[in-house]
C-alpha cells in the first residue's frame, strides 16, 4: 500500500500576529465616484503560529532568514508547513 504524505501549507495569517481592525468608511474625494462612499472591512485580531508582524516576517525572507515563500498566484502566496517547522526547530522554537 502506497502512503502519500500531503504537504500543508501556510499562509502569512496563519504564521503573523496582527492587530484587530474596525471597519471605517471612506469617502472618495475625487473622480467618477466622488462623494460616493466605500465600506473598509474590519479584521479580527489574529495570532500567528510565530508571533510576530508579517512585515518581521517579510524582512527575515528578504534578508535569508526565513525560508523563501512560494508564490501560487499574483495575490496568493503561501510556506511549506515543513520548511517552517524545521526554521522554528533550528531557532529552539516549539512548533
Amino acid at each position: 500500500m502506497n502512503s502519500v504524505i500531503q504537504e500543508r501549507f501556510l499562509r502569512i495569517k496563519d504564521l503573523a500576529n496582527y492587530p484587530e481592525k474596525q471597519a471605517t468608511q471612506h469617502i472618495y474625494k475625487s473622480g467618477i465616484n466622488k462623494g460616493k462612499a466605500k465600506v473598509v472591512n474590519a479584521r479580527p485580531a489574529s495570532t500567528g503560529l510565530l508571533g510576530v508582524s508579517d512585515k518581521t516576517i517579510w524582512n527575515w525572507v528578504k534578508r535569508g532568514k526565513f525560508p523563501a515563500p512560494i508564490k501560487l498566484s499574483p495575490t496568493v502566496t503561501v510556506w511549506r508547513l515543513s520548511e517552517v517547522q524545521a526554521w522554528m526547530k533550528e531557532k529552539g522554537l516549539e512548533a
